[in-house]
């Protein structure tokens, strides 16, 4: 559940108002941005689609059916919806090129993250855009169930005047419980306490340090038996579903009010009709519905003292502006850079740490997938240990950046950081990421071993100028490489010629050569062995790498694409 207890170690975010964190998503990408492909599906401004048409080719179309999306998703590069447009496992299946999905809003019920996350597809949403507007609109409902407007509003026009029965009630003093603490709930609770209401919260997740002042927090029970109100802000989740069910409503004071402008569902709607059909509640709000749109002959529409709304949490113009243009920015970002903000299904980083720890992240992607490429053998193991305090602090993005590398070369399909870990443990790759100091030499570095068939290999590497990845030590090999592909990797003889020859065949592949970096065994633990690492201007090709392995000198050689 998700109201009793204390929090969970892990939390269902699929919905949740969390602060805009970020993510570098270390893949190469080719070519300019006007090669992207967008597919708008939902209505999204003109501000919005201004961002998205001068950073590639945009696609809008509204009101698609399944098959329609599944069959103009192909070879699309982000996807940008509303609630409308339910993106499904199904729809999927068809998403050969996809990178995101975004979601313009907070709610992300309509779109199948599982799915999404098992194909390495990143989902991103918008929780601050929107947050003002939803929570105005929980206060409108509110003050319309104190003051009976929407009934009154109907007996006037109905020809009556009805006023001694339509006796209100004044907000201030009363009883406001906030549920759920996120952004629209917080919001809800300021404008609370700005109406001199007792504000009372529950959130398992949020503690005394981050609640809004003058708001109490409260456990669940006590939510439910001291709110004259009850306004609903959590996530519709397996723990949330059904949570204000008639057990619940029963537990609250005779004539106390709800309000749900979350997501359907989470209130039970037979339990509320049963309660207000009774007289046990003074009257409830629904902006959302379990079905969308409610049905015609839904039991909601024929209940009395209840105020019904049609889904209009971000029915602004502000928000619609606000929230397009941010999911635009976003989808571009992420497009063009790799950084996700608002991502819901990859590790999150703050912003503010992005631009330091971003670089890291794709040193520790490419610092494992030259150790899968170099060395043969199964994977059974990875391990990534990290020296700063920098890195210590961003573990579990440096870990599964990391997985992302080792695995993409070896796994079926893509493998990106969203779907790194599924895939390493159906694979049966065990990983473990651990903090210590490896070397004084340097304040941040990364170290990351696998168990590749019977041996143990290991490479260490650092960023210079907050920007330049560095492989610093391969196995007993000291070096200063750049570990970006394509690259030549040889083991060869200590002796002359052996780069003369290995240029020759390049030459004749009309590959060039753009950096090279030899390296000898510290301690001369490997005899007169050197290792070299070329980088190349061109993928090596299958011809030119057998003659280089073919050289009398070339212990082993192998290419590296990255």
């Amino acid at each position: 559940m998700y109201a009793p207890g204390p929090a969970r170690a892990s939390r269902d975010l699929a919905n949740y108002e969390v602060p805009e964190l970020g993510f570098c998503f270390p893949v190469e990408r080719e070519g300019t941005m006007s090669k992207f492909r967008i597919l708008v599906a939902d209505d999204l401004s003109p501000e919005g689609l201004e961002i998205l048409e001068k950073a590639g080719e945009v696609e809008v179309r509204q009101g698609m059916a399944e098959q329609e999306l599944r069959d103009a998703l192909p070879s699309c590069d982000a996807l940008i919806v509303r609630s409308a447009t339910h993106v499904t496992a199904r729809v999927l299946e068809a998403a050969d090129t996809l990178t995101v999905i975004g979601r313009a809003g907070i709610g992300v019920d309509n779109i199948d993250v599982e799915a999404a996350t098992e194909r390495g597809i990143v989902v991103m949403n918008t929780p601050e855009a929107g947050a003002v507007t939803t929570g105005e609109l929980a206060v409108a409902l509110m003050m319309c169930l104190a003051r009976n407007i929407s009934a009154a509003d109907a007996s006037m026009k109905a020809g009556k005047w009805e006023k001694s029965a339509l006796l209100g009630t004044e907000l201030k003093g009363r009883v406001l419980g906030v549920l759920g603490l996120g952004r629209i709930g917080s919001v809800v609770a300021d404008r609370g306490c700005g109406l001199q209401m007792q504000v009372i919260a529950h959130d398992p997740y949020v503690d005394q340090s981050r609640v809004p002042a003058g708001v109490r927090l409260v456990t669940f029970e006590e939510l439910l038996q001291q709110s004259d109100f009850l306004s609903v802000h959590v996530p519709k989740s397996n723990d949330t579903l059904g949570l204000i069910g008639a057990a619940e409503i029963a537990k609250m004071k005779e004539g106390a009010r709800i309000i749900n402008g979350a997501r359907g569902g989470i209130v039970d709607e037979s339990a509320l009709c049963d309660a207000l059909d009774a007289g046990r509640l003074g009257g409830a709000a629904l902006d959302v519905f379990e079905r969308e749109p409610l049905p015609e002959d839904n039991r909601l529409r024929h209940t009395q003292r209840l105020i019904l709304t049609p889904h209009l949490g971000a029915s602004t113009r502000e928000a619609k502006r606000n929230v397009s243009r941010e999911m635009a920015r976003q989808v571009v970002k992420c497009l063009r850079t790799g950084v996700v903000l608002n991502g819901i299904n990859v590790p999150r980083i703050a912003p503010a740490e992005a631009a330091q720890v971003g670089p890291f992240l794709r040193l520790a992607h490419n610092l494992a997938a030259f150790l899968a490429q170099v060395f043969p053998g199964e994977m059974h193991s990875l391990r990534i240990t990290l020296q700063g305090d920098l890195l210590s602090a961003s573990a579990h993005p440096l870990q599964v950046s990391a997985l992302a590398g080792a695995l993409q070369h070896r796994a079926e399909g893509p493998v990106t950081p969203v779907n790194a870990e599924n895939i390493a443990q159906r694979m049966g790759v065990r990983w473990h990421t651990e903090s210590h100091a490896l070397k004084r030499d340097f304040v941040n570095l990364i170290r990351v071993e696998a168990l590749l068939g019977e041996e143990r290999h290991f490479v260490s590497g650092t960023v210079l100028g907050h920007r330049h990845g560095r492989m610093v030590e391969l196995d007993r090999f000291l070096l200063d490489a750049i570990p970006e592909g394509p690259m030549l990797v040889t083991f060869h003889e200590d002796q002359p010629g052996v780069v003369g020859q290995i240029g020759q065949i390049l030459g004749d592949a009309r590959i060039n050569i753009s950096r090279v970096q030899l390296g000898s065994a510290e301690n001369g633990g490997d005899g007169d062995v050197q290792m070299g690492i070329l980088n190349l201007s061109s993928p090596l090709g299958a011809r030119p790498l057998k003659r280089i392995q073919d050289l009398p000198s070339i212990r082993r050689a192998c290419a590296v694409n990255g």
